[in-house]
């Protein structure tokens, strides 16, 4: 190969590259952070309405979750109630999830999580 082929190679291949870098910055957006600066990325699509939900564990406290434990899911409520104030029986149950039908059923499961 000579020196002008190789020269007219490398020429091509730095267009080719910069009109790609061009493009992707053309059709790239930037996801907005959140106020403490965080980006949240969603792993999953959102749920459909009409799932239900379940009762589980969020950073170490009860939440509330739409969806399913084991699908798709988004959570809803985190609830004052910290995961070492509970039985280990109860923390094994919230970490497989709880579901529930309506608020009737949230609702006694959070008393039954509250009571003695």
């Amino acid at each position: 190969m000579t020196r002008r082929a190789r020269w007219w190679l490398m020429l091509a291949a730095s267009v080719s590259f910069a009109a790609g870098f061009l493009v992707a910055q053309t059709t790239l957006h930037q996801v907005p952070a959140q106020p403490n600066g965080t980006v949240e990325v969603a792993d999953q699509p959102p749920c459909s309405p009409g799932e239900g939900g379940f009762v589980g564990l969020h950073e170490g406290k009860v939440a509330v979750f739409a969806g399913r434990p084991d699908g798709c899911h988004q959570l809803l409520e985190e609830k004052p109630i910290a995961a070492k104030e509970l039985p280990s029986f109860q923390v094994r149950e919230l970490e497989a999830g709880i579901p529930f039908a309506d608020g009737t059923e949230l609702f006694q499961i959070l008393e039954g999580l509250r009571g003695p």
